[in-house]
């Protein structure tokens, strides 16, 4: 005999589906050649702001096994599938969730500076890790022409990753 799931109980299953699912879509769209437009050859990380939006609507554990999920898929796709990913974004997250629990507020702005944080973080530490010390030939370079313009593009996304999911969840609340 099965117990019904009280209504609060089931609004954070839901959530946890409707965000694993929102995971695999924009893993999915990053990750996917030609389905995300590339402006002068700069690409879009666009799981490093989903994630970072996910942890502060959830626990930190929970915002660690997202970040983790969200890294493993990026991994999988990418030649130098090394867990690097995995753990960034799992570290985000859980960076992410622990500061809106303790110190900061959950609103837009506060979104747009951990995104932001996250994101420029996310660029260097790829470029320092897998461009300079591997001693890629042009590698000072590489941060002008592909890492610089990518993390700009990225910028755009974490208001609007912000706000469709504030809005999510306000619809599975009411």
């Amino acid at each position: 005999m099965m117990k019904k799931l009280s209504k609060k109980k089931r609004a954070l299953y839901l959530r946890r589906a409707i965000f694993i699912v929102a995971i695999i879509l924009v893993a999915l769209l990053q990750n996917t050649p030609h389905l995300m437009p590339s402006i002068f050859g700069s690409h879009a990380f666009l799981l490093v702001p989903l994630i970072t939006c996910l942890g502060m609507f959830e626990t930190s554990f929970v915002a660690a096994l997202m970040g983790a999920l969200a890294g493993v898929l990026w991994d999988a796709t990418i030649a130098r599938g090394d867990g690097y990913n995995a753990l960034i974004l799992a570290i985000f997250a859980t960076a992410t969730s622990l500061l809106i629990s303790y110190l900061m507020r959950n609103n837009l702005s506060t979104a747009a500076l951990l995104g932001g944080t996250a994101v420029v973080l996310y660029s260097l530490l790829h470029w320092f890790f897998f461009v300079v010390c591997s001693g890629a030939k042009g590698g000072f370079l590489t941060l002008f022409t592909f890492y610089l313009p990518s993390t700009i593009y990225t910028l755009i996304f974490v208001p609007i990753f912000y706000i469709a999911l504030r809005a999510l969840l306000r619809k599975i609340k009411e």
